[in-house]
């Protein structure tokens, strides 16, 4: 069994008004069990509404948060911690990023570490950031 740690750009995908298609298709493929985020995820998401004014969207967006379907009750149980393990592999991605002459984002790299920690595959659609690792990416048509 494969086990998969969603980016957050993945579940930020889900929740739009008109989700990806293909990434739906790719999750009803796959086990509840098998699916897993990073508390990061649980912060970016948390901190991206905290950040929209006042409005319908940042309610809706509140309420889908604490209720039923949102991150920390849909994934309990599968929120992976950036705990020592991860900080050391993180440390290790972002030196060796460095020595190769490639910038990498410390949060996406965060995503990385607890997924190399954790033995699981990133489920990602910024193939870019991620280069080199070991991604899927279900947006793209050609994944199945």
């Amino acid at each position: 069994m494969t086990r998969y740690l969603l980016d957050t750009n993945i579940i930020s995908n889900v929740i739009k008004s008109e989700p990806s298609q293909a990434l739906l298709e790719w999750l009803r493929t796959q086990r509840d069990s098998d699916l897993y985020i990073a508390s990061l995820t649980v912060a970016e998401i948390h901190r991206g509404i905290l950040e929209k004014p006042s409005s319908r969207k940042r309610t809706a967006l509140d309420a889908w948060f604490v209720g039923p379907e949102g991150p920390q009750i849909l994934f309990a149980g599968r929120i992976l911690p950036f705990d020592e393990r991860a900080g050391l592999l993180w440390a290790k991605l972002m030196a060796d990023g460095k020595i190769a002459g490639r910038s990498r984002s410390g949060l996406d790299m965060i995503i990385a570490a607890v997924a190399s920690a954790n033995d699981c595959v990133i489920v990602t659609d910024n193939e870019r950031d991620f280069s080199g690792l070991e991604i899927i990416n279900p947006l793209r048509e050609d994944v199945r």
